[in-house]
């Protein structure tokens, strides 16, 4: 008699204890980024405010290795002068082309930041809402071991976030 009063007790327990966790589910962060029309426009926007930079540089670049190319074929009849007038006006153009990636890297970096920050509020929001109104105590996103797909709300909310 005490034996299945204690194991009902257990019982007892277990299922307020699983009850009084709530209902949860998790998302996978990555996958929403990389899938999200948001993620996707804010990559085209990056595309298009830093293309044309991009394109600059992939010419000078090519301006460059011309330049290179056409001093290896022509350094043997060139005066000394001309050499190092050659020679003075590659090294500038390489460092000009550094600085000019660099700029372009950091300014790339920087917006994307902001478009990234942008669309992880969105999504958040979205999240937000998505589990209030089903009903959802926890959503969980990174940090988590294992997840069944039974809990994956990730398609839902990439559903949400195509609204």
């Amino acid at each position: 008699m005490k034996l299945k009063l204690t194991s009902i007790l257990f019982i007892s327990l277990i299922s307020i204890a699983v009850s009084a966790a709530g209902k949860s589910a998790y998302i996978n962060p990555a996958k929403i980024m990389e899938n999200s029309p948001q993620a996707k426009s804010a990559a085209e926007t990056l595309k298009n405010e830093f293309g044309g930079r991009e394109q600059k540089l992939r010419e000078m670049a090519q301006k460059i290795n011309a330049m290179e190319q056409n001093y290896k074929k022509d350094n043997a009849i060139m005066s000394a002068e001309q050499r190092k007038k050659v020679e003075a006006e590659i090294i500038q153009q390489k460092r000009q082309f550094q600085f000019d990636q660099q700029t372009l890297n950091e300014d790339v970096q920087k917006r994307r930041g902001q478009l990234i920050q942008e669309v992880q509020k969105l999504i958040s929001g979205v999240i937000r809402k998505f589990g209030s109104s089903n009903g959802y105590d926890f959503i969980f996103t990174e940090g988590v071991a294992y997840a069944s797909e039974s809990v994956d709300i990730t398609e839902e909310i990439l559903k949400e976030l195509q609204k």
